[in-house]
């Protein structure tokens, strides 16, 4: 008897459904792709319990008839391809032709369609064991599809779904996502019957940030748009002055597709150097629109990757496109960079003979600067325990081991992360004036969800409707002036907790993250010089914290710098 069988098609169709829906938020995706390429103008989503339950998609598109509905469901149907070249030349979003069947395999689906100025419509049920029932109905504009209960037949996939919460905020990601990329389509997302998102048709781009990131965060980005050889690189980048702690707001779009690429993302970081902190990562939306003859969407089955023909040239053009925004009426010479995989020296010793030339060591941890005054004249011997500072951002003191260098602002996040974990010593300060703070979507939904939780760490604040919030009292000593940042630095985290996999659903983990930013927010920073009594202060409460050594990021916060390590940093060993 053969060991060789041929699957039979409902397990062909739910190995299909392992490749392209993770999630329902890749069912959204995926119909939304359908609508687009249907020439809709108008999009709504409805989505019940994070789309476990119920995901609703209504197009105003061409819709099909009769036949055609009945196609769209067989695997490998589309209208999309019709000979091998044109797997090599995809100009729509959805192309596979596995969507809706491997959807159908693993839910209960309704599709409801007519045609154009058609008389009647056309309705199909899939339900259980894939029971089809196809009936007339009446004709409407464009395609409603209704997947209901994904997962419901294979519990091994259904467990590794996520919370409500986190299904909701991969959904809002995607259709945001999908609105920024077509602003002449209206889109609207509500769940459990209440709105999250409606975006009119907007004009143009820009004007489709405003609608889902705020005109206030709408003013902290340049735009960009450089084009050359049939390549079009457009968008907007973050102003230096926005960089923030995490790589959140960072997208990538080619011919209107969401995706990872490596090749561009070097080119805009080269573009930032020396612009921002190495610890500090620019947001930015970049659009690249190129010849799809040029471009393969076939390297991943999600359609995350691609892969250019000439990625070098395309990392030069990103790159002289975000540089000439960074620094206009400069040459771009300098955007071009090195090459991705250049390797570089963090750190280098240079000797000098004379006396009068000392050893000057530059590293990851700033210059030593020998005209400190207050060091050198100061006649440090090994009884002397005072401080002396190195530059804006380090501090220094003389220990029984060698010299003692301590990052003060990294210092005071591990100090203050501890007691905010504690919440023994957080006091809340009311604010004379209530601040507004106007969000993205996606960040909004986060931070009014958890905003009891933030009440714990002494952020007051409440829901001002329109994607505001109002806030009314922070944590006592907390700088005022970026609020905003605060909130959006709070909402990554929240996003890195649910997204990770790792701790969905857990308090302990979130209660870290947030910790950790809120900590990062109100810790002294490197360019405020502190006395040696505060000095003093700040080493002894680092000493009482559970993991003096590093701050909540992982940062060092003191490095020693032996006698042993002098000794042969001086050629003595």
């Amino acid at each position: 008897m053969s060991k060789i069988a041929v699957l039979p098609d409902i397990l062909i169709n739910k190995i299909a459904a392992g490749e392209v829906i993770e999630r329902p938020a890749s069912i959204v995706r995926e119909l939304i792709d359908n609508s687009i390429d249907a020439g809709s103008t108008k999009i709504d989503i409805d989505i019940l319990h994070g789309g476990k339950k119920l995901i609703k998609v209504s197009d105003n598109g061409c819709g099909m008839d009769r036949d055609d509905a009945m196609l769209c469901l067989e695997r490998h149907a589309t209208s999309k391809i019709k000979s091998e070249d044109d797997l090599f030349d995809i100009s729509t979003l959805g192309f596979r032709g596995e969507a809706l069947p491997a959807i159908a395999s693993v839910s209960k689906i309704t599709l409801s369609t007519s045609a154009v100025n058609s008389d009647a419509g056309t309705r199909i049920e899939i339900g259980v064991n894939q029971k089809k029932d196809v009936t007339a109905g009446p004709p409407l504009q464009g395609t409603t599809i209704e997947v209901r209960d994904i997962f419901y037949n294979t519990p091994a996939r259904r467990k590794f779904l996520k919370s409500t919460p986190t299904e909701l905020s991969h959904i809002i990601e995607t259709v945001v996502q999908k609105a920024f990329a077509y602003p002449g389509i209206s889109f609207s997302l509500s769940h459990n019957g209440g709105d999250i998102l409606n975006v009119p048709v907007a004009s143009n781009l820009k004007e489709r940030l405003i609608q889902l990131y705020s005109g206030e965060l709408a003013a902290e980005f340049l735009e960009i748009e450089k084009g050359a050889r049939g390549i079009k690189v457009y968008g907007f980048a973050s102003a230096p002055d926005f960089a923030r702690a995490r790589r959140s707001h960072q997208y990538i779009f080619v011919n209107k597709r969401p995706v990872k690429n490596s090749t561009i993302s070097h080119a805009i970081y080269t573009a930032y150097a020396g612009l921002v902190p190495k610890d500090r990562h620019p947001a930015y939306f970049l659009f690249v629109d190129i010849d799809s003859g040029k471009v393969d969407v076939n390297v991943h089955p999600a359609k995350r990757e691609v892969r250019f023909e000439s990625p070098d040239e395309i990392h030069r053009l990103a790159g002289e496109a975000i540089h000439a925004a960074l620094n206009p009426g400069h040459d771009t010479e300098t955007a071009r960079g090195p090459a991705p995989d250049t390797a570089f020296n963090t750190r280098r010793y240079t000797e000098y003979p004379s006396r009068d030339n000392p050893v000057v060591c530059e590293s990851a941890l700033g210059m030593f600067d020998p005209s400190q005054t207050d060091f050198f004249t100061s006649g440090v011997t090994q009884d002397v325990r005072r401080f002396f500072h190195l530059g804006e951002s380090f501090f220094a003191t003389v220990t029984d081991d060698g010299l003692l260098i301590v990052d003060q602002h990294a210092a005071h996040e591990r100090i203050l992360y501890e007691k905010f974990l504690r919440k023994t010593t957080i006091e809340s300060e009311a604010l004379f004036l209530p601040l507004r703070a106007e969000m993205p979507v996606r960040e909004y939904h986060l931070i009014i969800r958890h905003k009891e939780l933030l009440h714990g760490f002494g952020i007051d604040l409440d829901d001002f409707g329109g994607n505001n919030v109002i806030v009314r009292s922070l944590p006592k000593g907390l700088p005022k002036t970026d609020i905003k940042g605060l909130l959006m630095d709070i909402a990554a985290g929240i996003v890195e907790e649910e997204t990770s996999g790792v701790r969905d659903g857990l308090a302990g983990g979130l209660l870290e993250n947030i910790a950790a930013r809120i900590a990062c927010h109100k810790s002294v920073r490197g360019s405020e010089p502190l006395n040696n009594e505060e000095l003093t202060g700040l080493m002894s409460d680092l000493d009482k914290t559970g993991a003096p050594g590093r701050c909540p990021h992982g940062r060092p916060t003191r490095i020693l710098l032996s006698l042993d390590d002098l000794a042969k940093m001086f050629k003595r060993k």
